[in-house]
């Protein structure tokens, strides 16, 4: 998924003769904390000023095009999601630039819209159960892990890493299309996986554990 399939062009840009004052004024109306700027007789894209750098100047009414802009991160069209959002966190930016090859300001991804785009990648809200399973970073294998889920008539949707500071475990979260998750668990147990969480909207692992909590309330209750 690249740039070019989510720019957001609707955003405004603020240029040299621009103040301070109507900045933040700006960025109050489009609830965002950075703009980008532009030069005044076309669209070379020469950097972004943020809320707190405003806020700093005691007379808002100076122009922008007298303060130093500290940074201009941007991206290309062709950049790829997973770049962007390595950009907008590692910056902690609200939007992030996107200029053509010759620096000439396109329009911009927003981090709200970021957020939008990810869920569509990772499948988020598609039909399906989501698995996550504790391994050793030396026994992660992709094709392990499809094979034993097709085995069970499923696929994988998506498929995301994540390291544990505490232990050095690798945790994989899955969202797979089976919307009964319920075979493919028993058979990552059965495969010696250790499932640390999983989401389904019906299936027998939770209509068992739901009749273990009914018996152990019944059981209090005595």
């Amino acid at each position: 998924m690249l740039v070019k399939d989510f720019i957001t062009k609707e955003i405004p840009v603020l240029k040299s003769f621009d103040t301070g004052d109507y900045a933040l004024t700006l960025m109050d109306d489009y609830k965002l904390k950075h703009l980008p700027v532009v030069s005044d007789d076309s669209f070379y894209y020469k950097g972004i000023i943020s809320e707190k750098e405003l806020l700093s100047y005691s007379d808002l009414s100076v122009n922008i095009g007298n303060i130093y802009l500290a940074e201009s991160p941007s991206v290309r069209l062709e950049t790829h999601l997973l770049e962007v959002l390595a950009l907008i966190t590692r910056n902690k930016l609200s939007l992030l630039p996107v200029i053509s090859d010759q620096d000439i300001y396109e329009g911009v991804v927003t981090r709200e819209r970021l957020v939008d785009v990810c869920a569509d990648f990772c499948q988020a809200d598609a039909p399906g159960s989501t698995i996550i399973l504790e391994v050793s970073p030396t026994d992660y294998s992709v094709t392990d892990i499809a094979r034993i889920i097709e085995s069970n008539n499923a696929h994988i949707l998506s498929l995301q890493t994540h390291p544990e500071d505490t232990n050095g475990q690798l945790l994989i979260t899955l969202k797979i299309d089976a919307e009964d998750a319920s075979a493919v668990i028993r058979s990552f147990e059965r495969f010696n996986y250790t499932v640390v969480w999983h989401f389904m909207e019906n299936g027998m692992v939770d209509d068992i554990f739901q009749q273990r909590m009914n018996e152990l309330i019944h059981y209090m209750n005595i």
